[in-house]
Order: structure tokens, then C-alpha cells, then sequence
């Protein structure tokens, strides 16, 4: 979801001759990264238990210290909800020691990928709403406009309290299994984010760095990838068949 926003992003720059380069943060080397090139950095991230993914907290951590960088970030969330507009805090406050200038923090609502799957009607109103919100987005980051969003006690506490989920990640390879059906193909191996997926004798097998992204879930062509059952909450069964958001898109 958060692939399909970043691409929408970069189209609408192009339209305003605004050139982009895109970094997936699961792949890039920072030190190959030229910032002195960039006028201006973005982060985008999937909102996860209220806040940005360990992932992209780490690679924050990961930068270098600069003079200064205007900054802007993009979280998905897949409804409205008050407790996530906190979800940049700890993100923000790294960036700010590193010298990164954050003067834009928007959220954007994309279909669920997680618990609840949206019906079709629901999927079409929210990708019409984010094609109205991105020219506004996008005239707001060129012409450096303040935007930050309004958080309270509560989102803040529901943040720091998110963050017990980087704990029990600790125990993810108890989430998934694959199935008697898999083949080993490695679909989901190649596009893990965390290098979490392997491939043993007879199957994919999962370790303890998983970040609950659910790509392999999603991506693997047998359905095979499957929740034990104490963690059926963690997801829904099929992807979208929403042709903007084929299942190949997201990764």
C-alpha cells in the first residue's frame, strides 16, 4: 500500500518537473546514498501497532549527521484513527538529532491489509480520495509548507505502548508456517524485507526478525504461507483483486 502511494508521489512530481529518486530502505546502502544531490529527502512507511516499522526506525538511526535537510513523511494507515497520529514521534525525533528539517508529516488511508479486508466499495473510495489528496501533497512539499499532524496524550501513550510489538517480533517464527504445498520457490525469501524467510529441506522456514510486513503471505503463488491459530487476527486470506492493487504491485 504504501508502494502504491510513493509511486503516485513520484508521477506527481514529474508532472510538476520535480525529479525523484526512489530508495526501497530494505536494499539500499546509505553510504552510496548522495545526499549533497537532493534538495529534499522523504520517508514513507506503513503504520505499525501506532507507529513507523523497526525497520525504518533503524535505518533512520543508520543516517548520516547533516547540516540540514527539509524532510517530509508519508504513513499509510489502513483507517482513521486517533492513536496513530503519534505514529512519527519517535521517527521525527531521530531525524531532528541527524539534522533532518521534518516540516511535513501526512497520513494517507489505504485498504487494510491487516485483520480487516475492505469490500470493493470501500477499496474505490479510498483510492479516489488519495488521487485528490496527492496534487494538494504535492504542492504543499515543493512550496515547503508546515503541515504537522495533531496529536494528543493519548496517541503519544498508545505510541509508546505500540512499540511492545518490536518484543514479541522477538517470537514472530512462531506466527507463520508453510504449508505441505510449498515448493520452495523462494518468492517469499527474495522479497522479505527483513531476511526473516529461508528455505530448509522441504519448505520455507521462518526466524525472529520478521516485521510483520505479511509480503511472503500475500505474494506466495500457492497460498501456502499460513498463521497458526493463535494469530488468525494477523490477517485475511486473499489479496485484493482491485487491478490498481495487484498483488504483484506490492512489491
Amino acid at each position: 500500500m504504501t508502494k502504491y502511494v510513493i509511486d503516485k508521489i513520484k508521477r506527481e512530481l514529474e508532472i510538476h518537473q520535480v525529479s525523484a529518486d526512489i530508495y526501497y530502505i530494505e536494499n539500499v546502502q546509505i553510504e552510496t546514498v548522495p545526499f549533497d544531490n537532493y534538495d529534499s529527502m522523504g520517508i514513507a512507511y506503513p503504520i505499525h501497532s501506532f507507529n513507523a516499522p523497526k525497520i525504518v526506525i533503524d535505518f533512520a538511526k543508520k543516517l548520516p549527521k547533516i547540516n540540514s535537510m527539509n524532510t517530509f513523511i508519508i504513513s499509510i494507515a489502513g483507517d482513521i484513527s486517533l492513536f496513530n497520529l503519534s505514529s512519527s514521534r519517535l521517527l521525527i525525533k531521530i531525524l531532528s538529532k541527524k539534522g533532518f528539517n521534518v516540516f511535513y508529516d501526512k497520513q494517507f488511508i489505504m485498504p487494510s491489509n491487516f485483520i480487516v479486508k475492505d469490500d470493493e466499495a470501500k477499496v474505490k473510495s479510498k483510492l479516489i480520495k488519495i488521487s485528490e489528496e496527492i496534487p494538494k501533497t504535492i504542492h504543499d512539499i515543493i512550496n515547503l509548507v508546515f503541515y504537522k499532524q495533531k496529536n494528543s496524550c493519548i496517541s503519544n501513550i498508545m505510541t509508546f505502548i505500540g512499540r511492545i510489538e518490536w518484543i514479541g517480533l522477538l517470537i514472530s517464527n512462531k506466527f507463520f508456517y508453510a504449508s505441505k504445498e510449498c515448493i520452495s520457490c523462494a518468492i517469499c525469501v527474495d522479497n522479505c524485507p527483513n531476511n526473516n524467510i529461508s528455505i530448509g529441506k522441504n519448505h520455507a522456514y521462518f526466524h525472529r526478525q520478521c516485521g510483520l510486513c505479511m509480503r511472503c503471505l500475500y505474494l506466495c503463488p500457492r497460498h501456502c504461507i499460513k498463521t497458526y491459530r493463535l494469530y488468525k487476527f494477523i490477517s485475511f486470506d486473499k489479496w485484493y483483486e482491485n487491478d490498481e492493487l495487484s498483488v504483484m504491485k506490492i512489491k
